[in-house]
């Protein structure tokens, strides 16, 4: 190799080194507030392991580089042992503060701690609860709380979280939404963050909805939850003898439908294989899915909902950057609701427009890609 040569690829060495040692470190949020791909994280990861090098007490710095850890994980990658190395870091450099016991409550409760029970953490943490707390510090506490069938205070945690204005409007929207479709004292189960936690905050909060019980299915691994719902239904359940515990979250489930059997309904996000013994009598409302033993006309109350219950007119237009799992619930309304379009089109031509100009906002709205966009808009196609 030429001399000139070997100094082009020195240069272009030192050039990435340089821009890697550029890297600005950024605040970590939840990838249903903002969904980064696998070398952010990575990038981040070190920018934020430096920042902690930099100043060793820096609890910022530290969350970042933990959070940066474990993010990495939904990648496929050895997400673990990094987060585990990352609250052993922490350990040593931040004992006894907020920071260090929050993360090794999480590690914990993901998987990657080294003990089993993550309570003395998370009540160590509630202890020093910051005057500034952050959205990720109220989504961890009041799930927290819930999980430990603590009532009174999560109620509290979530009339703060709501009272900070730092949840995401469109996703409390879709979830008042949902609500509002419901008969008087349902039982609404789901899965997952989004799906959940705004309807704490819009009973809570807002002190809307709240005969409705919310179930929250991966907290019925939790003993302590187990028996408060159990107590707030009015139900037995059984105790989990032998099987797998997916077999013995069907057997909670199914307990709850024996007992309560049309006042249950399953959110449209719920994992299917969570339905999956109930799908036969599961029908679409328009935001839910009603489990009723007999067989009606769930059309009628979709459309009732969409003209008398939903408040949809926020889909038109958003008045500040949403979350990404706001942005997918807006884009939601065209998959679940486009099929009153031709009923509509055919006996209520003003409302078919109108539903129509607001579906298509929900998706138009959302940052992303045409092609992505192309596909929800496809489903609103209807011939007159």
């Amino acid at each position: 190799m030429n001399t000139r040569r070997v100094m082009a690829v020195v240069a272009a060495v030192v050039m990435g080194l340089g821009l890697m040692a550029q890297t600005k470190p950024v605040e970590i949020q939840s990838p249903i507030v903002s969904e980064k791909d696998f070398l952010w994280y990575t990038e981040q990861r070190s920018a934020w392991k430096e920042a902690t090098r930099r100043n060793p007490q820096d609890e910022t710095a530290w969350l970042n580089y933990y959070n940066a850890s474990r993010y990495m994980g939904w990648f496929g990658q050895p997400a673990d042992s990094l987060a585990r190395a990352a609250v052993h870091e922490m350990r040593a450099a931040i004992p006894d503060t907020y920071t260090y016991n929050k993360c090794a409550y999480m590690a914990i409760k993901l998987g990657h701690g080294d003990e089993t029970d993550g309570a003395p953490y998370a009540e160590a943490a509630l202890a020093m609860l910051p005057d500034d707390m952050q959205l990720s510090d109220y989504n961890e506490w009041v799930c927290y709380l819930a999980m430990k069938g603590q009532e009174e205070r999560m109620a509290q945690m979530a009339k703060r979280f709501f009272d900070s204005g730092l949840y995401s409007e469109a996703v409390l929207r879709y979830s008042y939404n949902e609500l509002a479709g419901m008969d008087q004292d349902g039982i609404f189960i789901a899965s997952g963050d989004a799906a959940i936690i705004p309807k704490w905050l819009i009973q809570e909060g807002m002190g809307l909805h709240r005969d409705k019980t919310i179930v929250c299915v991966p907290f019925l691994a939790v003993k302590e939850y187990r028996e408060w719902l159990a107590a707030k239904l009015g139900v037995e359940f059984p105790a989990w003898q032998s099987g797998t515990f997916d077999e013995y979250e069907r057997t909670l489930l199914q307990t709850i439908i024996d007992r309560h059997g049309s006042r249950v309904y399953f959110s449209t996000t719920t994992p299917q294989q969570t339905m999956e013994p109930w799908k036969a009598h599961l029908y679409n409302e328009g935001l839910t899915l009603k489990y009723s033993a007999k067989a009606y006309d769930n059309m009628a109350v979709k459309r009732r909902n969409v003209e008398e219950r939903y408040l949809l007119e926020y889909l038109l237009v958003s008045f500040r950057p949403e979350w990404t799992s706001g942005q997918r619930l807006s884009a939601n309304y065209a998959v679940l609701l486009s099929d009153l379009l031709p009923y509509y089109a055919k006996h209520d031509l003003a409302r078919y427009t109108w539903l129509q100009r607001l579906l298509e906002c929900g998706v138009k709205n959302t940052d992303m890609s045409e092609e992505r966009k192309q596909e929800f808009l496809k489903l609103l196609t209807v011939t007159i």
